[in-house]
């Protein structure tokens, strides 16, 4: 085990990749099959371990605060994890959302950057969020009650995510905006079929293994997203700004 966090080359991710996605499909397996204590919170956390281990040996993080980030971030999504588990319990469950939130919050510090963007481009993607958050809301809307607010919050949380994973495009390496980019939208996939499976279909779209599986494969993604990250120069930028003018 202590072989598979050593600083391995990036390109070839088999073994972590193989130990990840096995432990993934235990997790889901666990949910299906055994209870929830104290199975499910012992194969949720080795997921969220993994790539927590995995971050630390094969970070390139330049700015220290960065790496702080990222650490905090997916450490709010562990204790989440663990206060979801139980989501019949309406305190866990609102508790869960919060480190939820956090999580997210923190993801933004870490993508965000001192680059100029142009509003033009990002209007019609936050159009389209604004969309798909009423869309979702309207379905939900009437089984809310009191977590109105909460979930309202964690789905703003969850889109400014995708703005600022998005925002990437023009800092970043390609292959890193494609990853942490695909990933945040895999996470907010899961968060959809929760928050309906929850407020909306009891077993809508076969909750049991989709909502885990999005969401692993998701954090997986953004993940080994950050650490295939290379600031674009920023000769670079301007030559790739040009495009959109």
């Amino acid at each position: 085990m202590i072989k598979l966090f050593k600083k391995i080359k990036l390109t070839d991710l088999t073994y972590f990749s193989i130990a990840f996605f096995t432990c993934l499909v235990l997790d889901i397996y666990v949910k299906l099959q055994l209870d929830a204590m104290p199975y499910r919170y012992i194969s949720k956390s080795v997921v969220l371990l993994l790539l927590i281990l995995f971050y630390i040996k094969n970070h390139q993080e330049k700015i220290k605060k960065h790496f702080i980030f990222m650490i905090i971030a997916l450490i709010c999504f562990l204790v989440g994890d663990w206060l979801l588990i139980e989501t019949k319990n309406t305190t866990l469950f609102a508790s869960g959302m919060m480190f939820f939130i956090f999580g997210k919050l923190f993801y933004v510090l870490r993508f965000s950057h001192q680059r100029d963007f142009q509003l033009s481009r990002l209007f019609p993607f936050l159009v389209i969020c604004f969309l798909y958050i009423a869309g979702l809301m309207n379905l939900i809307y009437d089984n809310l009650h009191q977590l109105f607010l909460p979930v309202m919050i964690y789905f703003f949380a969850s889109i400014i995510v995708l703005q600022f994973a998005f925002l990437r495009k023009d800092d970043v390496n390609r292959l890193s905006y494609l990853l942490v980019f695909i990933g945040t939208i895999l996470c907010i996939v899961s968060d959809s079929v929760t928050a309906l499976k929850t407020f909306y279909i009891p077993n809508f779209a076969y909750e049991k293994i989709t909502i885990m599986l999005f969401y692993g494969i998701g954090q997986y993604l953004i993940v080994f997203g950050i650490t295939k990250e290379v600031k674009q120069p920023v000769d670079d930028l301007l030559i790739t700004s040009k495009d959109y003018i």
